[in-house]
């Protein structure tokens, strides 16, 4: 499903254009997430956290050169900003 979603939003990506995404490295209430919430399989929501490294390499192999990335006090969320090559 990943691979898909990524293929078709990087597809419409022009050369020299930017791709922002996001990331959720870590989060404190993973366990109290996977019995609070359902997904969309009406099962329970375990999250698969992936690294900022596993994220842009992810992009990278789409054509992404990562440019820039915010994360909060917590380190729970990034947003990175790439330009493809």
């Amino acid at each position: 499903l990943i691979q898909n979603a990524i293929e078709g939003i990087t597809s419409m990506i022009a050369p020299n254009g930017y791709l922002v995404y996001t990331g959720q490295p870590w989060h404190p209430q993973l366990e109290q997430i996977a019995h609070v919430l359902g997904n969309h399989q009406q099962t329970q929501w375990i999250m698969r956290r992936r690294s900022q490294y596993e994220l842009d390499t992810l992009f990278g192999s789409y054509g992404f050169d990562k440019e820039g990335m915010r994360i909060d006090d917590w380190g729970i969320f990034t947003v990175s900003s790439a330009r493809r090559r």
